[in-house]
């Protein structure tokens, strides 16, 4: 009971990193991470003040919900379901939070620093609710949605081109019809490299010496 207790906990604190992360891309102004970009793009296409990052982000999640829940029902718990309904609250609450401590900013060198570091925190979250075992987020389960599909696929390879190909859709959307260079630049190439080694790398950690894990959820 205590161990699940630990890994719902451990689920929280991941999924409120992946929104720091999220909103350090806000506030770098140099990119978003791939599902961000294509999150933000959407939102700035319907340019309703009513409709949050929060409603746009749970809305597409929970397309790739339904996905799962096709192709990988198992990976479906408790950690599934945290991640669809607090990252865009977390996301919204750090953005508002930066903005009301008026830490943006227009020197490059701090821009480029948020984004470095949106990209090891959202990467630390990532692999901290993966590793719980209890339900992973609808994004993340995409590329293993893609290794049923192509069985000698690594998670981190599946992971670049789902990411790819949400780059794609934000880059039609925010660059292409809506002219906004802050969607697609530095962090989402960053993010695009970085992200998928990062994960793999944290999640063995959190494996070994927080959960006890023998199994892996991103390897």
């Amino acid at each position: 009971m205590m161990n699940k207790v630990k890994k719902i906990i451990g689920i929280f604190i991941g999924t409120m990193f992946v929104g720091l992360g999220v909103a350090l891309y806000k506030l770098s102004s140099v990119g978003q991470d791939s599902l961000s970009a294509m999150v933000f793009s959407i939102m700035y296409l319907f340019d309703n003040q009513y409709l949050s990052y929060t409603f746009f982000y749970i809305s597409i999640n929970a397309i790739f919900l339904f996905l799962m829940i096709i192709f990988l029902r198992k990976e479906i718990n408790i950690g599934t379901i945290i991640n669809l309904v607090f990252t865009g609250i977390f996301s919204d609450l750090f953005i508002r939070l930066f903005l009301f401590l008026n830490l943006d900013s227009n020197i490059l060198f701090i821009k480029i620093f948020y984004g470095i570091l949106g990209v090891i925190v959202v990467s630390f979250g990532i692999a901290l609710y993966g590793g719980a075992g209890l339900g992973i987020a609808p994004y993340d389960g995409l590329p293993l949605v893609l290794r049923l599909k192509f069985k000698k696929l690594s998670y981190r390879l599946a992971r670049i081109i789902i990411d790819l190909f949400c780059t794609f859709i934000a880059l039609l959307i925010g660059v292409i019809i809506l002219k906004r260079y802050d969607i697609i630049n530095f962090n989402t190439l960053l993010s695009f490299l970085a992200t998928g080694p990062l994960i793999a790398y944290f999640s063995k950690i959190f494996s070994k010496y927080i959960y006890k894990e023998k199994e892996q959820t991103f390897n």
